[in-house]
């Protein structure tokens, strides 16, 4: 049994690595004898098998293949409907790790425990359906570590990196940039900042619409007219995206399922990087978000660190070159550095601290001295990037006379204006009754290591008191027992 592992569940790719007795890590291969799995489902109709990786990726029918299903990890309402079942992305997610569980071990031995990476925004339902997926595939997670930080273990181990270090994460679907302090004994996360929704495929789709452009005006004729074409091509415009990273221009010929004719595609790499430079000016703002979070600023980071395949676009590292005045520091596998370092994190957290992803509060009527008026604000009881675990408490006072019901919102986010933070739970207590307002309410909120909250809430004159950690409701949300349940369902399942 392999004691130390490390799992990269991405958005595009997904690996497994493992510690070996001499301290290295390792990725260990499929059964397909590939390093990464590609992060695809396919559910076949004609037998009860459910294929995952590139055989899911060229299954054929795109009402049956199921791509990126990361991007859907915080939905509390996503369900994909396969044959008149439904299935959450926790499940979906679980078949992606059945897999790696089921043939790494034939080299490794059995993988029961692990740590499994996440992005470093990842809200408290994502990381809660990355858990329940792990479970579900026969595994207990150890831990979960954001992927700049097990990236940032991976460098500090095998490049000896030191100092201030910006990660900057530029993956399939997600984009991550976090500042580390790394020194000889200890790895100490300053700040993270990112972006859900940018990343590789994003790329890829402008590319598909160049491709589909240039074969309009050559043929008067669409390119694709559904979605198992569109597939198609795009896997040719995500091709020639890893050529224009090689060469200057890239040749394609393509045609459409009507037989309207066959079109010479022309692209190069000056009209890719110019299609793709307000993306990457949004990764420049958020590196800047980053370096005012720390405190920093751009001279005093000693490296920058590339991670993500869509790093080894030249454009990216120009890009970072030049607002940082030197070269980025790059390996040769940094699609697979995050599981790496995830299997050194296994044995090393104890030497790393993480910091709190978000800022965690509650909704509070707050007293302006200054207008002398009374409104409803977001009070932040944990700032964002404390240090974690972690626990603090805000003292608060009723607001009514006779009041029997305390409610306690649960808000996500930094900013005053309740309207721009997220409401993720709720806690009720029952008082008294004929109480006059003004009694003291201590609010609780704890963050454990996996970034998950509770929250307590103790009326100080009763000592009455409620605990709850933080909970979500909606269609794609599996309860404890229908978790049960799915799992041994999942693992009587034909998973190939």
């Amino acid at each position: 049994m392999a004691d130390f592992v490390g799992i990269d569940l991405g958005t595009t790719l997904s690996g497994l690595a493992y510690l070996k007795p001499d301290g290295t890590p390792e990725i260990v291969p499929n059964a397909d004898g590939e390093r990464l799995t590609p992060s695809v489902v396919y559910f076949d109709s004609h037998e009860d098998v459910k294929l995952v990786g590139s055989a899911a990726r060229d299954g054929g029918d795109p009402d049956r293949t199921i791509f990126q299903i990361k991007r859907h990890m915080d939905d509390p309402e996503y369900l994909v409907d396969i044959d008149g079942k439904k299935w959450t992305p926790a499940e979906i997610s679980a078949l992606i790790l059945a897999k790696l569980k089921r043939e790494c071990s034939r080299i490794i031995g059995d993988v029961e425990e692990v740590v499994i990476t996440v992005p470093a925004n990842f809200n408290e339902l994502a990381r809660k359906s990355t858990i329940a997926a792990a479970e579900m595939a026969g595994m207990k997670v150890k831990r979960l570590v954001n992927e700049p930080t097990a990236a940032a273990v991976y460098y500090a181990q095998t490049q000896g990196v030191k100092g201030n270090i910006l990660v900057y994460d530029l993956g399939g679907g997600t984009l991550d940039v976090t500042i580390l302090n790394v020194a000889p004994d200890s790895l100490r996360i300053l700040t993270s900042e990112g972006a859900r929704h940018l990343g590789g495929s994003n790329f890829d789709e402008l590319l598909l619409g160049a491709y589909s452009d240039q074969y309009r005006k050559q043929t008067n004729a669409e390119l694709f007219s559904d979605e198992r074409h569109r597939r198609r091509v795009l896997q040719s415009a995500e091709d020639a995206k890893k050529m224009l990273s090689k060469l200057r221009r890239v040749n394609d010929t393509v045609a459409n399922d009507a037989n309207s004719g066959i079109a010479r595609i022309d692209v190069n790499r000056e009209e890719f990087e110019a299609s793709i430079r307000p993306m990457l000016t949004r990764t420049v703002m958020l590196v800047e978000q980053a370096l005012d979070s720390a405190k920093l600023k751009a001279s005093e980071i000693d490296e920058v660190v590339l991670v993500g395949g869509s790093t080894r676009i030249p454009r990216v590292k120009q890009v970072l070159e030049t607002y940082f005045g030197k070269s980025p520091r790059t390996c040769g596998n940094v699609d697979e550095c995050v599981a790496l370092g995830a299997a050194i994190f296994a044995k090393t957290s104890s030497r790393i601290q993480e910091v709190c992803n978000a800022s965690y509060g509650t909704l509070a009527m707050i007293y302006n001295a200054k207008t002398k008026e009374e409104k409803l604000a977001n009070s932040v009881v944990i700032p964002k990037n404390t240090v974690i675990p972690c626990s603090r408490t805000q003292i608060y006072q009723t607001s009514e006379d006779n009041e029997r019901v305390i409610e306690v919102d649960i808000t996500q986010g930094e900013d005053e204006d309740p309207r721009y933070v997220d409401v993720i739970g709720r806690l009720t207590l029952e008082v008294p009754p004929n109480r006059p307002k003004g009694c003291e309410v201590a609010v609780t909120f704890s963050y454990d290591e996996n970034q998950r909250v509770r929250a307590l809430v103790v009326d100080k004159e009763s000592g009455r008191s409620q605990e709850v950690a933080v909970s979500y409701r909606g269609a794609g949300v599996l309860s404890d027992e229908e978790l049960q349940r799915r799992t041994k369902h999942l693992r009587a399942m034909r998973i190939e």
